[in-house]
């Protein structure tokens, strides 16, 4: 039989244990919630049209398959990034069973979203163990319930990667200015590398990281980072180019990105800052909640977390103006405003101390029905945002079919939405549709005989409905007319 603790009141002592009990029903039901939204993650993505043509690349890449091709190539795969991301998604890329694959890499790019949020948390002093695991969960149902991130989970693309490196070098040059020790600093710069070679617009991280550490850093510090940027960046970069072709690279990285057209001006800038502003309402009542808690107090911060906090907010405030640039961009949405998440982790840094801050014996039990009551409508609006979506509950298995169809009949089908089919029935790439269109509206159209070439002669072209465009069929008129216009998607 136990006995209470005579040197703690007993008002404290029953607190505690209430506290408690809350806790782990609060961890239950985010735990439980978010298993079911996991599961419906797994088996929707397979899908998505647009997954098998991100992935296409990593496929290709593992059966020795050029991923990178210039101008007067029909191998045009419409991979207009840097390396790291068919890279990161190589271990699920050798399976030939595409609905396995693509479950697979959508719990992998959910392990790639959540990990950094969980580190950086780690790496602020705000919360570890059995804390760690309900802000992290916490974080995924907040991520779930916005509109626009909860994409990032559905669609595997490169962003998700590129935030992956960017928050790791956040945290590493946070802990090395902290302790002083170089191997953070070069983990630091060589994770801004890895993060701009996935993604063109984490450039602007340098500028945001180097200035937080001219304010908050000794120089002689300061000095041996813009150091090992240069080495670590210039290191990397030759790599790349000497592994994959520096005019390969340049091609799609650099030429196509400055030719490519605009499609909208001031007003459609706003209206995606209005889309955006919108956006973030679910997280609304979370920040309600934090400053009712609170009282009007600023939370008190462990030592360091708030430099971080003003680390993330620099990266946040210099990223901003090409994120909100990019949807004015052929191909380009919002998906590239991640200043949204670099604030998102600042914010859940401050959530958690404010939540730390009251959670004290009188008003435990406040703060964890609280959570509970927050826990709800995250998982609420989580669910609503699936069902937008169009998620389903078993595992999508049309990719398979469209396997089979290319097994059945090789050498004779072309699917333009879809080159992954090809690279796995046939180890050989097929033009994607959409490749086709960006180079078009680039100024860098493939030629016309590159293109036949590289799919069968008199091909059966079968598009995966919804399809994103049709471009494709200019390149296999029916009469010279049809061939005069473009289809646009």
């Amino acid at each position: 039989m136990s006995h209470p603790d005579p040197s703690q009141p007993p008002g404290l002592a029953v607190s505690a244990v209430q506290e408690e009990k809350w806790f782990r029903g609060g961890l239950i039901l985010a735990g439980f919630g978010l298993g079911i939204l996991l599961w419906t993650i797994v088996c929707t993505v397979p899908g998505f049209n647009w997954n098998p043509a991100r992935l296409a690349p990593s496929f290709a890449l593992a059966r020795g398959l050029p991923i990178y091709a210039l101008r007067d190539s029909g191998l045009q795969l419409g991979w207009f990034y840097g390396p790291v991301f068919p890279l990161w998604y190589l271990p699920v890329s050798f399976i030939d069973q595409p609905t396995l694959a693509h479950m697979l890499a959508a719990l992998w790019n959910a392990f790639t979203y959540l990990a950094p949020v969980a580190l950086v948390l780690r790496v602020a002093g705000v919360a570890s163990g059995r804390w760690l695991a309900g802000y992290g969960l916490l974080a995924a149902l907040l991520l779930l319930a916005h509109p626009i991130a909860f994409r990032n989970f559905y669609y595997v693309h490169v962003d998700v990667v590129c935030l992956l490196w960017g928050l790791l070098a956040c945290a590493a040059l946070h802990r090395g200015v902290r302790t002083g020790r170089p191997a953070w600093l070069h983990l630091a710069a060589a994770s801004l590398a890895l993060a701009v070679w996935s993604k063109q617009i984490a450039f602007m991280l340098y500028p945001a990281l180097l200035v937080w550490m001219w304010r908050e850093a000794p120089r002689p510090m300061f000095g041996r980072m813009v150091l090992w940027c240069v080495v670590h960046g210039a290191a990397i970069s030759a790599l790349f180019l000497a592994w994959f072709g520096a005019e390969e690279i340049l091609f799609n990285v650099w030429l196509f990105h400055s030719r490519n057209s605009w499609e909208g001006g001031w007003i459609m800038l706003l209206q995606q800052a209005g889309i955006l502003l919108a956006s973030t309402l679910p997280w609304l009542p979370v920040a309600l909640a934090a400053g009712w808690l609170l009282r009007g107090k600023s939370p008190a911060l462990p030592a360091g977390a708030a430099s971080l906090v003003r680390l993330l907010l620099w990266a946040a405030a210099w990223q901003a103006p090409l994120g909100l640039m990019a949807p004015l961009k052929t191909g380009g949405g919002l998906n590239s405003f991640h200043s949204l998440h670099y604030a998102f982790v600042a914010g859940m840094i401050l959530l958690a101390c404010a939540l730390q801050q009251t959670a004290c014996a009188t008003r435990g039990r406040l703060v964890a029905a609280s959570g509970l009551i927050l826990i709800g409508l995250m998982l609420g609006s989580a669910f609503r945002s699936v069902v937008s979506v169009g998620a389903v509950w078993t595992p999508h298995r049309g990719q398979e079919h469209l396997l089979q169809l290319a097994r059945e009949q090789p050498g004779r089908m072309y699917f333009p939405g879809n080159p992954l089919v090809t690279i796995i029935a046939e180890r050989r790439i097929q033009p994607l549709d959409y490749a086709l269109y960006c180079l078009w509206c680039a100024r860098l159209e493939v030629p016309a005989e590159a293109v036949r070439a590289a799919v069968p002669e008199k091909p059966i072209i079968l598009y995966q409905e919804p399809a994103q465009g049709h471009f494709a069929l200019r390149y296999f008129p029916r009469s010279q007319e049809q061939a005069a216009e473009p289809v646009h998607p």
